[in-house]
């Protein structure tokens, strides 16, 4: 049922009580902020709340905004496939006073061009400026790229892509003119690439999802994203080696960037143990391929990779609440969406490191619960694009599920889902546009712990001039050094007082806290890994004059003994375009295995591999990795990640 665009506006008050704010909040907020450009008056019936701080937001004519995965690309006509467009999309910012204002709309850039859609707003941690991709209207070709504009609308600036940007690292696709004559590569790297979904890392820059790296995955013909960090003034860097789509990052505290991670890597475990291979080339495995969304979480200096969520429900854009969790959107009955949150390492998830058709043996790292899934009236919904809101608030955007996608409207509601949430409250709806990725604009601050690592030339050991790798050629090029201090330790629950260990938080698994009195570790280690190899998976290329795509390789670098202390230090070939995949090892060379001494009620216990497959790592060249494992679940770090207003 679509809601009336004529009902009566709520008063201001009764909304501020409502969405949980007190009296300060009203006294503070009531003027609203001094913008830089008038009211879209026509867009006042549409308010039904006013809330406590101002929310941006996107409206678009097509719900791309929900789209997790790139879209399969069609031919190498120029400019390509443009992956999460609509017909047009604008930025707008819900004041407190009710007003709403178009901040992108109609508006010129420095450049004299203007921009015709949207998508990925944030807000910077000073809470004054407002990044987003947008992308321009003709002549230019419309690729995504970041943009930034104050808060109050003013200086409406773009970020990525301009003159100075040196673009894709690599050839992009090959692209063809309409009269056919084919596109310099020069001139492609320059312009076939897309940055979406920024976010503010403060003093260290900004990082983004890009397509800066070429790469068309396996098995499939969607452009591969990773995360980015462009430092202030400098160059844009890789963070993350997805030849998937990695998505929608956030800094949260402790200097982690959480984002979304398609886990889709094509390789699996032999029947036999003795190698991890693509399953399209044939043959019986053990394993099998992943094909899921968790969350992610990177380092802004890429020193350090691992999860933060993985369930078997997918994770979608993912972001810290004030009551410690991480809300994120995913799949919900018949096809619709839903929120949900669950608590910092919740584990239910590790298809790659578990043999084919296993399930996890229980619960680690807490609890999972879902949203309200009923708007005040009763209507079922379908929710997305969750996000925290000053008060203990939760802003999201949902529509009745028998109702077309312009019914998309923004809403808030408690973050306490425990029982049965309460119904949420309608703010804005634009009965012509999808109403999607609400942001509350509000100053942030993170807990002054960051997770520093050191870098190569701290740790005593010297770069080797070569590398001896399995095939017998020597690598002499760039090389990372990794550390892994905890292939066989044990991971603890660091929970004196809980009753219940499945729903203690998990501590850094390089200092076990054996206090607790749990001596059952959460998360079992391989008893017999004695070696760790590295397999590149390797990229496509598009760089041959008479074939538009030569598909990556799989190659079996080298194999790194642990010391006597069972730890692993080792130099690996560094390839910024080519990601590697991790495995351990038995005495005998195969694919280190053993069984969980735990089972699922009325299952079977099951049994993990030593395999690092649910995602593919990157090996900065001279730089630093740290990881955990081989753990099922794979590298680990305890962190508060509440989300602070300063």
């Amino acid at each position: 049922m679509r809601r009336l665009a004529n009902r009566k506006l709520i008063l201001p008050v009764l909304g501020l009580l409502v969405i949980g704010g007190s009296a300060w909040y009203f006294l503070l907020f009531a003027k609203g902020t001094r913008y830089a450009l008038p009211e879209a008056a026509d867009l006042r019936p549409f308010v039904r709340i006013m809330p406590p701080v101002p929310i941006v937001f996107t409206s678009r004519s097509e719900p791309a905004s929900f789209q997790a995965v790139a879209p399969e690309a069609e031919g190498f006509t120029y400019p390509g496939t443009i992956p999460w467009t609509a017909q047009e999309g604008r930025l707008r910012v819900l004041d407190t006073n009710g007003k709403v204002y178009e901040l992108t709309w109609g508006r010129v850039l420095p450049d004299g061009g203007t921009l015709i859609d949207v998508m990925s707003p944030s807000v910077t941690l000073d809470g004054t400026r407002i990044l987003f991709a947008g992308r321009k209207a003709a002549p230019d070709a419309g690729r995504w790229r970041i943009y930034q504009v104050n808060a109050d609308g003013r200086d409406l600036v773009q970020l990525t892509g301009g003159p100075d940007d040196s673009g894709c690292v690599t050839a992009p696709p090959m692209r063809f003119a309409l009269d056919g004559t084919r596109i310099p590569d020069a001139e492609r790297r320059r312009l076939d690439f897309d940055d979406v979904d920024p976010t503010d890392l403060g003093p260290a820059g900004i990082a983004f999802a890009s397509s800066r790296v070429p790469d068309l995955g396996r098995d499939h013909t969607r452009r591969a994203t990773q995360i980015w960090v462009m430092p202030v003034g400098g160059t844009p860097v890789a963070r993350s080696a997805n030849r998937n789509n990695d998505r929608w990052p956030v800094l949260v505290s402790q200097d982690m960037i959480v984002f979304s991670l398609w886990s889709r890597n094509r390789e699996a475990v032999t029947a036999d143990l003795s190698d991890v291979r693509p399953v399209s080339v044939g043959g019986t495995f053990a394993t099998r391929p992943p094909d899921h969304w968790m969350a992610a979480r990177v380092t802004p200096n890429g020193a350090d990779f691992g999860y933060a969520v993985k369930s078997p429900e997918p994770v979608w854009r993912p972001r810290p609440l004030f009551n410690g969790r991480i809300t994120f959107m995913t799949d919900g009955p018949a096809g619709r969406l839903r929120i949900a949150q669950a608590d910092w390492g919740h584990l239910r998830s590790a298809p790659s490191s578990l043999s084919a058709g296993a399930e996890m043996p229980g619960g680690i790292g807490g609890e999972l619960s879902f949203g309200p899934t009923r708007d005040a009236d009763g209507h079922e919904l379908s929710a997305g694009c969750p996000s925290p809101c000053p008060g203990g608030q939760v802003l999201f955007a949902a529509s009745p599920v028998e109702a077309a996608p312009s019914a998309f409207g923004l809403y808030a509601t408690s973050d306490d889902w425990t029982g049965t949430p309460s119904a949420p409250r309608l703010l804005f709806d634009d009965p012509v546009l999808v109403d999607a990725e609400p942001v509350a604009v509000y100053a942030r601050t993170l807990t002054p712990e960051p997770v520093v690592r050191a870098e190569p030339a701290a740790t005593g050991f010297a770069r080797p001039a070569k590398l001896k790798l399995v095939s017998g050629r020597e690598h002499t090029g760039p090389s990372g050094y990794v550390e892994n201090a905890s292939v066989l330790d044990a991971m603890y629950l660091d929970a004196p007082d809980a009753p219940d260990p499945i729903r203690s938080p998990i501590p850094d698994p390089r200092v076990p806290n054996k206090s607790s009195g749990y001596q059952t570790p959460a998360v079992l280690p391989p008893p017999d890994v004695r070696s760790v190899a590295f397999y590149a998976s390797y990229r496509d290329r598009f760089d041959d004059p008479t074939r538009p795509r030569i598909a990556g390789a799989w190659e079996k670098l080298m194999v790194a003994p642990l010391n006597e202390e069972g730890k692993l230090y080792t130099w690996v070939p560094a390839d910024p375009s080519t990601p590697t995949v991790v495995v351990g090892l038995n005495s005998d060379g195969k694919v280190a295995k053993w069984t969980a001494p735990t089972k699922r009620a009325g299952g079977r216990a099951p049994t993990f591999y030593a395999v690092a497959g649910d995602h593919y790592s990157g090996i900065r060249a001279n730089g630093y990795h740290y990881c955990t494992g081989c753990h099922t679940g794979h590298t680990f770090a305890a962190a508060d990640v509440r989300e602070r207003q300063k």
